[in-house]
């Protein structure tokens, strides 16, 4: 996907001396319908890191088969799910007729040398236990970060994949911090930037989720913001930024959760929501995890800045597949943590439900 949109001339695609040769040995391929199409899928939003976004839903090269269903959204950005289709069949075709897998074996040594750059500026810290512990439950199954040297330093794509059975899984593309051309990992701390929001996402998906009916009305999260108009992505962001800053400041210090904030549009609502999450941070026999304290975190985002009535389990949307998709790998993280006779009872109910829907 990164050569792809280098070759088709992606804003975002990095230059550097490795990209840099890439582009060179696949010049001869830069007519190939793949990379017209994705050039001209561009326009119409289908961008470098949507592309990287799509490869979650697609098998390895050289096949590139679907083995999830994509949402809509894809589609959507590239003008039509018949052309998207004929991208994929276009790349499939790019991977087998220009040489890609002789690169893909000749560059692995290199390529390997980058992911453990990136491994080693961890430090042997585990994102995921800090997380974990302040949203109750470990609400992903697996987390990948893939490291591309065809990406911006540090960035890239990130994206949840929940159309498949249990828990959702976290893919992100990390981009190598160039200088002189030389890389590293960027330090565990700019790593952290980039990994932790979209893990995070998992828990406030659930917990939109669970107060979707409410939270549709008689709240203006989106105020300040310039990038998104949607009521449920503004609440989502908003939680997700408070976790993520709170995160980075027990992990690295206030001045990382300062920087973290400051790489992202603010609102006036920050400082608010905030202070819900230290609430619900230091009452966790009260709320045992985020999606316990969804009404606390939607109230400083509503008009009345009171906490709205949500409702966990709420038999008039077990016919809605998100809703019951996002209920159930909340229940199963919930569950895998520590036994619980109310939430078993909970998830057999659910289980029955979505089965007489069907």
């Amino acid at each position: 996907m990164g050569l792809v949109g280098r070759l088709a001339g992606d804003p975002r695609a990095a230059r550097n001396p490795f990209t840099d040769e890439a582009a060179a040995r696949f010049a001869a391929s830069a007519s190939h319908p793949a990379v017209k199409l994705m050039a001209a899928m561009r326009a119409s939003g289908f961008t470098l890191d949507t592309a990287a976004q799509y490869a979650v839903y697609l098998s390895s090269p050289p096949a590139l088969a679907p083995i999830h269903p994509a949402p809509e959204f894809f589609a959507l950005a590239a003008g039509g799910p018949e052309r998207l289709d004929a991208w994929r069949v276009a790349l499939s075709s790019f991977a087998r007729d220009s040489g890609f897998a002789a690169w893909e074996a000749e560059t692995r040594p290199r390529r390997e040398e980058m992911a453990a750059a990136v491994r080693a500026a961890q430090g042997g810290r585990d994102l995921g236990a800090p997380l974990a512990e302040l949203l109750g439950a470990r609400t992903w199954s697996d987390w990948l970060v893939a490291v591309s040297a065809f990406y911006p330093n540090g960035g890239g794509a990130s994206w949840v994949l929940e159309e498949k059975p249990g828990r959702p899984d976290v893919f992100i593309a990390y981009g190598l911090y160039w200088k002189d051309g030389a890389y590293d990992g960027g330090g565990a701390r700019r790593f952290a930037f980039g990994a932790l929001p979209e893990a995070a996402f998992t828990m406030a998906y659930a917990a939109y989720e669970s107060c979707r009916p409410v939270l549709a009305s008689g709240g203006r999260p989106c105020a300040g913001f310039k990038s998104m108009s949607e009521g449920e992505d503004c609440y989502e962001r908003h939680w997700v930024a408070a976790i993520v800053a709170r995160v980075l400041s027990r992990e690295y210090g206030a001045d990382a959760a300062r920087e973290f904030r400051s790489q992202h549009e603010t609102t006036r609502f920050d400082k608010p929501v905030a202070k819900a999450l230290d609430a619900y941070a230091a009452d966790r026999a009260r709320w045992p995890d985020m999606l316990a304290a969804t009404a606390l975190l939607a109230a400083p985002l509503r008009d009345d800045g009171k906490p709205p009535e949500c409702r966990l389990i709420d038999p008039r949307r077990f016919g809605e597949e998100v809703y019951a998709r996002r209920l159930a790998y909340y229940l199963d993280a919930r569950l895998e943590k520590r036994p619980d006779a109310e939430l078993e009872k909970t998830r057999a109910d659910l289980d029955y439900m979505r089965g007489a829907k069907k």
